[in-house]
């Protein structure tokens, strides 16, 4: 009875979208006079299974979703190309099947690929799959990008590890960072929240490029990241997880995922995840570590419950404990920080989240109510050099979503209310930081979709911010695909997001250079314009795409971070002219021959900034970027080959010549290429890897500028575009139990 109550409890207060209800749609094709036609007879299986039905005269079919584990669903006919589709999502679904002769118009590379880009959603999205992300051993988030050039991974200082990446140009914290679809890496986590996301835990990760759905919030000006999290009930292929990982430079991974299903209604999931790195590293004998001694636990559960007809339940919880000692290899974080210590920096951070989502479907096709409830509270203690910050932060934020259709399943429509609250309580160097924010908002999302080829979505949202007034928040998606399978892409949307200036610049904290901050920072604010086009090929009889995306990204408002106008301090204040970003991409993935991809990319940027009114281009980001990555499935063997060559071009370095430790810098960074490959061998139960990272062992030539005098005026350890750390070996074993 207890239990019932607890859970009518739950049920009434919280909610999440969906997805326990049958689906529908039609099946068609083109008659030779390439008349769009109903396929009857056509094979709608669930994915592995043999539960499914056939379409009707008219094409038409429903599909019974009878547990959460059904995701993807085949549509087969002899003569035609089967389809894979997602209903995660999507209820409604109208199906276009291509004689076999012709492309796939939905899965550009083929249900083989790690990287799978969607061609029936408004918005552009890429998913990296199980596949992509096993090419390396990917201990964490932020290191899940290797074989990708959309995101660029990189430190942002010599000292800390603190990790940031480039969407569009522009810094992470201009990405929405979720988990789940839920906001996660912000805020004070913003400097290692990426970190705190184990790979091994991950299913999959979407790639937003431009501004994402209202419904997700006013935040993202560039783009969006989401880490899909492995799900409790999916145990046919993994009801356990061991995985360990070593490498020649001491860090060591240890990951533990445990699955079970109590019945057909509740499962539930437990995530362990510790990495430790004690060898102190210091190849280029300047006196400082490589990379920060480290040592982090994180562990999760999570809970999912689905009625099996109209009620689904998720909810979670997660703990991370980290603590990071890095600087000169003679301090000790056991003494009084001061110049006899030695420079050290040591950051302690405990952070605790929590999330409930519930949803409900209505009988009414493609109508539903949902909510997303998340929380977390960040700790954090840091000491760099001589500078104490500390940092709490409260986060809490609730989404109210309800979706139907007007008139028919052809024009939906999704709207709901939202709330978010923030409270910030900081401190840097003795003087405190505080800051309170409540923001209601309402928001509503159209979307008109009267065929596979053609969509427009339409949304706008009105956010309430106690501190800076109204945000108004237009976004449009447009998709269309012309001729046989290429698909044309348009969007434009404005964003919004306030800055918390010292969480994340984490890198100036390390240089002694004074922070001069003015008082009346105001939120950043950005519109993002975006045009893609992506053509699937065939040459010699293999499958290929070809991938074009142009984006622009222009500031209303920024919060510049003003690196190059003096060698004694860093001023930070809201923009005085143009900022902008500008960037070309094109990619080609081609299969060629059987089991053996190639993918390579290109991407130039042009990201500019106004600095005391010069504009300039943004300091530390790479003009040229250049990916090329081979994958060989030797099946027979069971060996996976991966190698990856990422190229990086020059990029502008801040204004040192005053710094008298820097007078010989330079104003570029050289050109300069990574290689990295893995190594695979897939057992019954069991795959064991081997890899090297930076194989050719290149490094920045003395990334700390005044090593020699840490707690002079010319220190500073932020300058960096290269890596660390000398080539790296590493091995680990996956052990999975179902």
């Amino acid at each position: 009875m207890k239990f019932k109550i607890i859970y009518l409890f739950i049920v009434t207060i919280l909610c999440v979208p969906m997805v326990a209800q049958n689906i529908s749609g039609h099946i068609m094709t083109n008659d030779e006079s390439g008349n769009m036609i109903g396929l009857p007879g056509a094979n709608i299986v669930w994915l592995n299974t043999t539960n499914g039905t056939v379409s009707a005269e008219d094409g038409s079919f429903t599909l019974a979703k009878t547990n959460a584990a059904q995701i993807y669903f085949v549509v087969s006919f002899v003569g035609y190309q089967n389809d894979t589709l997602d209903a995660r999502s999507n209820t409604k679904f109208h199906i276009m099947l291509q004689p076999s002769t012709d492309l796939n118009t939905v899965e550009v590379e083929g249900s083989a690929s790690g990287k799978v880009a969607n061609t029936t959603n408004p918005i552009n999205t890429e998913t990296l799959n199980k596949k992509e992300l096993l090419k390396a051993a990917c201990c964490n988030l932020s290191e899940s990008f290797e074989t990708n050039n959309t995101v660029d991974a990189e430190f942002s200082d010599a000292i800390t590890g603190a990790k940031t990446i480039k969407l569009l140009g522009l810094d992470g914290v201009y990405s929405q960072i979720m988990v789940e679809n839920m906001p996660n890496v912000r805020g004070l986590a913003s400097s290692y929240g990426l970190t705190y996301i184990p790979g091994p835990w991950l299913e999959s990760i979407q790639i937003t490029k431009g501004p994402g759905s209202v419904v997700n919030g006013y935040e993202g000006i560039t783009g969006a990241i989401n880490a899909e999290l492995k799900k409790p009930f999916d145990i046919d292929e993994e009801r356990a997880l061991i995985n360990l990982y070593a490498s020649n430079s001491g860090r060591y991974e240890a990951n533990v995922i445990y699955k079970h299903l109590f019945n057909e209604k509740w499962s539930t999931a437990l995530f362990a995840h510790t990495s430790q790195l004690q060898t102190k590293l210091d190849h280029n004998t300047d006196g400082f570590l490589d990379a920060p001694l480290n040592s982090t636990y994180a562990v999760m559960n999570k809970w999912n419950y689905f009625s099996g007809k109209k009620h689904e339940a998720q909810f979670g919880v997660k703990y991370v404990s980290s603590d990071l000692t890095g600087g000169q290899l003679n301090y000790d974080k056991q003494m009084e920080p001061g110049v006899n210590n030695g420079y050290g920096v040591n950051v302690n951070i405990n952070r605790f989240e929590a999330f409930m989502k519930n949803g409900f479907v209505f009988t009414r096709p493609n109508t539903s109510i949902g909510t997303i409830i998340n929380f977390a509270s960040h700790q954090q203690n840091s000491l760099f050099g001589l500078n104490e910050y500390s940092g709490n932060e409260i986060y809490a934020s609730a989404n109210f979503i309800f979706e139907t259709y007007l008139k028919n399943t052809n024009n939906t429509i999704k709207t709901g209310l939202s709330y978010l609250y923030n409270n910030f309580d900081e401190t840097f160097q003795g003087i405190d930081y505080l800051r309170e924010e409540s923001v209601p908002g309402v928001f509503a999302e159209y979307q008109y979709k009267p065929s596979d080829k053609l969509s427009v979505l339409v949304g706008a949202r009105a956010d309430y911010h106690n501190l800076y007034g109204t945000f108004l928040t237009p976004r449009v998606h447009f998709k269309y695909n012309a001729f046989k399978a290429t698909t044309f892409r348009a969007s434009i949307g404005k964003g919004y997001r306030t800055a918390n200036v010292f969480a994340e610049n984490t890198a100036l904290l390390t240089s002694n250079r004074a922070l001069q901050i003015s008082s009346n920072l105001l939120p950043e604010e950005g519109w993002n314009y975006g045009i893609t086009i992506i053509q699937p090929f065939e040459l010699n009889h293999n499958e290929g795409t070809l991938t074009f995306d142009v984006y622009r990204t222009d500031f209303v408002n920024q919060i510049v971070v003003d690196i190059d106008a003096s060698a004694d301090s860093i001023y930070i204040y809201n923009l005085k002219g143009d900022s902008y970003s500008n960037v070309i991409q094109a990619e080609l993935n081609y299969t060629v021959f059987k089991n053996f991809d190639l993918r390579t990319a290109y991407k130039f940027t042009d990201a500019k900034e106004t600095y005391h009114g010069e504009l300039l281009e943004v300091p530390l980001t790479f003009k040229h970027r250049g990916l090329v990555n081979l994958s060989y499935n030797w099946k027979r063997a069971g060996v996976l080959f991966d190698a990856t060559a990422q190229l990086y071009g020059s990029s502008r370095l801040p204004d040192l010549s005053e710094n008298h430790a820097a007078h010989d810098i330079g104003t570029s960074s050289p050109a300069y290429a990574l290689y990295l490959g893995q190594i695979t061998k897939q057992f019954d139960k069991i795959e064991v890897y081997i890899g090297s990272e930076n194989i050719g062992n290149y490094t920045q030539h003395h990334p700390i500028i005044g090593a020699t005098d840490p707690f002079g005026a010319d220190f500073d350890a932020s300058v960096i575009y290269a890596p660390l750390m000398e080539r790296k070996f590493y091995g680990g074993i996956r052990i999975i139990f179902n």
